[in-house]
């Protein structure tokens, strides 16, 4: 599963992207628990951004202040620094206001790499002997590219750069992948391109970050880094670097455990395969499925549900592979970290905590819904070397049978439903233009949206797939939030507000009367017994 970049799913969410790139995105954010789960952080961050950027402007002398109380610097080693692709809400914020007080505001205080704007995983790796500063350099152009730093352990390669024009003014670092002059590639020992899984790029006080996940890469000693771009801040050009990795150091430091234990909860299958002490992760790698009779279940109801509409509208998001929700503890049974859990009160959606990323591979097609292979990776922890996996929760989909009839001319119209209670509040029908390079340049797109407010209970069902059917029986498939954009605010009943966007691109005209067909939900099932496994050799 080659998962998006953070910068495609800020774009997203921005509503930056056309309309078929954003179908792609949302087909893959409903197959890909760990996007969707990015996605919702990065909603979250973008309500608080906006709510924050409201305050009054800081005053002109505000960054000169801030640095005349700073004391002087004195780093471990030479280079020290924090980043990671899952702390957007850092970047994003400590990054926007940089740029609004001053851009080398950075630079004042030590340089990107003595800020806290990386994962402390890497900052970990910083004080060991997988970390090298690179210092490599070239120009054309006017604008210079230059590698800075690179982290090489046996979990991920990261590696930082810059880029600048003739008078030293750091640009904008954004590489621009989809365009086929621009390239990086990681190549091994032999030189041949290395097949990832999964690879990101962010960006913080104008230096890039670019990392390649290697959890699902056969086992490689050394190799090379290889950039190539023929476009960099809007100038054309020409810019190579080959950057040298070694693994020795990496591999002499890591440590895996053999696992191999299962468990059978809720017509679901769970595997703990082995865990990785890497030095700037640790990787925790499992597998999942269904039961032969759970299988069998779930696939006779989502036939059913074809028959009774489409497959289209049944199966494209493909929402129904079980996921797990997990602690990660000490040996006195101290929470360190973890994963897709109802962990705060204080938030109506599951939440994670001291994770780095994950990546998922399915054995087969994914809507055979085989063995589901995951690897998650945490924060290294260093204080505590007895460490334990503690399954909790199950999430396993189901379809339903749930359905509300409505005339849009009659609106707000409310409806409950297992701890939901949700007002239909508009039905609209936009028209969107945008240029496209065509014999017609304008592209003219029509949809019908219909958006639901209210509130539910922290643990309910995520409403899943919907349909939309009008007064002739036509059913239409829809994209959006079904599930629902969950914010932390409560009312007086403690319940979260929920948001619901459902959009159909190929109903043209809203209808007298419109029926919202519940196709699939998500319950989640916490354990009455969990399940507690050592990570170390006993």
């Amino acid at each position: 599963m080659i998962c998006p970049k953070e910068d495609e799913l800020f774009a997203y969410v921005d509503g930056f992207l056309d309309e078929e790139e954003t179908k792609r995105m949302e087909q893959h954010i409903h197959s890909c628990p760990y996007c969707a789960q990015q996605l919702e952080v990065m909603k979250s961050e973008k309500a608080f951004l906006e709510e924050t950027l409201k305050t009054p402007a800081l005053p002109d002398d505000f960054a000169q202040n801030i640095v005349a109380q700073v004391q002087p610097y004195k780093p471990k080693k030479k280079y020290a620094w924090k980043w990671s692709l899952g702390t957007a809400a850092s970047v994003l914020l400590a990054g926007g206001i940089l740029l609004s007080v001053n851009s080398s505001f950075a630079e004042l205080v030590g340089s990107i790499f003595s800020t806290d704007k990386v994962d402390e995983g890497l900052n970990i790796a910083m004080d060991t002997d997988i970390a090298t500063p690179v210092d490599i350099a070239v120009t054309d152009a006017g604008i210079t590219l230059h590698v800075e730093h690179l982290i090489a352990d046996t979990s991920r390669i990261a590696f930082s750069y810059s880029v600048t024009n003739s008078k030293g003014k750091r640009l904008n670092p954004y590489l621009d992948e989809d365009k086929e002059q621009n390239k990086i590639t990681l190549l091994d020992q032999n030189n041949k391109e290395v097949e990832l899984g999964m690879k990101g790029w962010g960006n913080t006080d104008d230096y890039g970050i670019y990392e390649f996940s290697l959890v699902d890469v056969d086992h490689i000693t050394a190799g090379t880094i290889r950039m190539e771009a023929t476009e960099i801040a809007g100038r054309s050009g020409n810019w190579s670097i080959e950057i040298p990795v070694d693994l020795t150091a990496a591999y002499a430091h890591q440590q895996v455990v053999e696992i191999d234990q299962s468990i059978e909860k809720e017509g679901i299958k769970v595997n703990l395969d082995e865990v990785s002490y890497a030095t700037s992760t640790t990787d925790i790698s499992y597998s999942m499925q269904y039961t032969d009779e759970a299988k069998q279940e779930l696939q006779q109801a989502i036939d059913k549900k074809k028959e009774q509409f489409n497959e289209e509208i049944v199966t494209t998001f493909f929402p129904y592979h079980p996921t797990i929700g997990y602690r990660i503890e000490n040996e006195e049974g101290d929470v360190l970290g973890y994963h897709n859990i109802y962990g705060k009160e204080d938030r109506g959606h599951t939440v994670t905590e001291n994770m780095i990323g994950g990546s998922g591979r399915w054995e087969g097609d994914m809507e055979d819904m085989g063995l589901l292979k995951v690897t998650d990776s945490f924060v290294p922890e260093q204080t505590h070397k007895e460490l334990y996996f503690v399954l909790d929760t199950v999430y396993k989909t189901k379809t339903s049978d749930f359905s509300v009839t409505f005339r849009p001319d009659e609106l707000p119209y409310t409806f409950n439903y297992k701890g939901y209670e949700l007002t239909i509040d508009t039905v609209e029908r936009n028209i969107d233009y945008s240029l496209r390079k065509s014999w017609i340049p304008i592209s003219r797109q029509v949809t019908v949206e219909v958006s639901m407010t209210g509130y539910a209970q922290q643990k309910v069902p995520e409403l899943a797939v919907w349909a939309l059917e009008n007064q002739e029986g036509k059913s239409y498939f829809t994209f959006g939030s079904g599930g629902g954009g969950v914010l932390d605010e409560t009312d007086k009943q403690g319940r979260f507000k929920r948001k619901v966007n459902l959009i159909s691109y190929d109903l043209q005209e809203v209808p007298e009367e419109l029926t919202l067909h519940l196709i699939a939900e998500i319950e989640a099932i916490e354990l009455e017994q969990e399940w507690r496994v050592p990570l170390f050799q006993q």
